[in-house]
């Protein structure tokens, strides 16, 4: 059935070329032209008809009811269009992963929400892509406002989804254009769906200089300056953090283009209202609101065009909606009660699954080191190590990789149910065996540990395995621009490799338990190619630790997980 959906998409996207040209060359899917947001029941002569309210969001993870809320967002918005005609609400992504109610429904009850808030244009971002490309597609559509993305677009640069909306509120005509990052090709499994060839059947429009991504962008601007538009907004999950490439950063994207007039960013947690410099010196107010709705973001445009931009940490005392006052974060926090009713019911129907108890710990199990600021991305921790254990338990195999980033949680002391589980391994990857020679390990250790001693998400922590990285070694691993490996070009900085104690041996077979995720290329793990997928384990990392705490440990984890057992080590810092 996958297969059949995969070809049919090719298809659709072959016969778009054939009838409408290359995107670049400014032909594409068209996009959504809303006439008017507001509605008839809110219509009211007393409320400014001249202004334009934009709230924003990003970076939700499925934080339904953490911070503000979908429910306080809720009743923000009425509040606004109580005193407002024109009120508008988007996303920046990442909203249905994060979280275990993003997890078990695959991302579809996080969607139900934006459509009880009323989100009038929302773009994926990279982990939008983490359930599969059929899961985003499917959601796609029950988004009732669908998703706009402009560099997410076949081999023959077709736009999957449409590029931009064109939203007329007032007298003004807003668009907004989606880009997601580029990074999302190698840190999703959109990289797995190949044509026929064995070529990538999607792009994000990267290059080395990111030369396309910025013309891609320029060209979907001026477009819509053509099409009439007043303002312009890049709604953006691109971000300015450390992981980020230069190239694709939002400042950097402002930098090299112009006829933005704001932009709405997420993906680098930011929490942010400052101006960045346009291509034409222009200062370009720009926002973003930090993660798990810590706060939302207001845009509010004036008669003449100016722009202000705010961040919205406390919903104001309501005036004459069903709302009620409830403690979160340590403060109270006002918030629509239908909402709130509407998302407790949801989260009802999982309840039984998700207190079912596990086991039991002694101790905290931390997702840190025990030296300060030394994560689950730059080092062994407890928590990784178990993960890593229970895998290669349950996989029955010589040993197992797991990337750091995707255990984000440690676990507390105490009764372990399997909510507990579930917010350590929200992303409920799938396991697999994979016959590996010892060159690729090495291969996929050294380029694991290639930005020590920065943080790196593809940091590979293991069981059944030891190894050695030495910091005065500079790493020679090399990466196209898509961040996917090529090589290692001079020395290692991996040394002291140890399977079960036995030196690793380049030329041998060993059997490898990982994530789908990695042995498809994600991460830029190019080298698990190389090796021969040998089952699928019929569990995921979630279940399998689960299992393991549950069976194997007969429900007692033991204290030698209380601290690292040194089977990473570091040196010369």
């Amino acid at each position: 059935m996958k297969q059949r959906k995969r070809i049919w998409v090719a298809f659709l996207a072959a016969v778009t070329l054939l009838f409408f040209g290359c995107a670049m060359a400014g032909a594409s899917p068209s996009p959504s032209e809303f006439p008017d947001n507001r509605p008839a029941e809110d219509a009211s002569s007393q409320k400014d008809a001249e202004t334009i309210v934009i709230l924003h969001t990003n970076d939700v993870h499925c934080a339904l009811d953490d911070n503000i809320g979908y429910d306080g967002l809720s009743l923000y918005r009425k509040e606004m269009l109580q005193d407002y005609e024109n009120v508008l609400l988007v996303d920046a992504g990442d909203a249905i992963q994060g979280g275990v109610y993003g997890s078990l429904s695959r991302g579809s009850l996080i969607i139900d929400l934006m459509n009880d808030v009323g989100y009038d244009c929302a773009i994926p971002g990279n982990h939008e892509f983490d359930y599969g490309f059929e899961v985003i597609d499917d959601l796609s559509e029950q988004l009732k406002c669908g998703y706009i993305c402009a560099n997410f677009c076949t081999a023959d640069g077709e736009p999957v989804f449409p590029p931009y909306r064109i939203i007329t509120a007032g007298k003004k005509k807003i668009a907004f254009i989606g880009v997601d990052t580029p990074d999302t090709f190698t840190k999703s499994t959109i990289h797995t769906l190949i044509d026929d060839q064995g070529m990538p059947m999607y792009d994000f429009m990267a290059d080395e200089a990111g030369d396309r991504l910025v013309e891609c962008l320029q060209n979907y601007v001026d477009e819509v300056r053509a099409k009439g538009a007043d303002i312009v907004i890049l709604l953006s999950h691109l971000g300015n953090g450390e992981s980020t490439d230069r190239n694709f950063t939002s400042r950097e994207v402002i930098r090299r283009t112009n006829g933005i007039d704001l932009l709405i960013d997420g993906h680098s947690h930011d929490l942010i209202e400052e101006e960045m410099v346009n291509k034409d010196g222009k200062k370009i107010p720009a926002g973003q609101t930090g993660t798990k709705l810590s706060a939302i973001g207001k845009i509010t445009i004036a008669a003449d065009h100016a722009i202000k931009a705010e961040l919205i940490t406390d919903i104001p005392e309501p005036k004459g909606f069903a709302a009620e006052s409830v403690s979160r974060g340590g403060k109270q926090v006002w918030v629509d009660a239908v909402m709130n009713r509407r998302i407790e019911e949801l989260k009802a129907g999982y309840a039984n699954q998700l207190n079912e108890k596990i086991g039991e710990l002694t101790f905290d199990l931390s997702l840190e080191s025990m030296e300060i600021g030394k994560t689950n991305t730059t080092r062994e921790t407890p928590m990784c190590s178990l993960t890593a254990d229970a895998i290669r338990e349950i996989a029955g195999s010589d040993i197992a990789l797991v990337g750091g980033a995707s255990v984000r949680n440690g676990l507390q002391s105490g009764t372990v149910v399997y909510r507990d589980i579930a917010n350590a391994l929200p992303y409920m990857n799938d396991i697999v065996v994979v016959s590996m020679k010892g060159k690729d390990i090495l291969d996929a250790l050294e380029f694991g540990a290639r930005l020590l001693p920065g943080k790196n998400n593809a940091f590979l922590q293991v069981s059944g395995l030891e190894y050695t990285i030495d910091l005065s070694v500079p790493s020679s691993a090399k990466e196209d621009a898509k961040r996917v490996f090529q090589g290692v070009e001079g020395d290692y900085r991996v040394r002291d490799v140890l399977i079960q104690g036995t030196p690793l041996d380049p030329e041998r077979e060993y059997t490898v338990a990982s994530y789908d995720f990695l042995y498809g290329g994600g991460d830029g793990m190019s080298m698990f190619a190389n090796g021969e997928l040998l089952r699928y384990a019929m569990t995921t990392d979630t279940d399998a630790l689960a299992l393991y705490i549950g069976v194997n440990l007969m429900g007692k984890v033991p204290e030698t997980y209380a601290k690292p057992s040194g089977r990473i080590k570091i040196i010369n810092e």
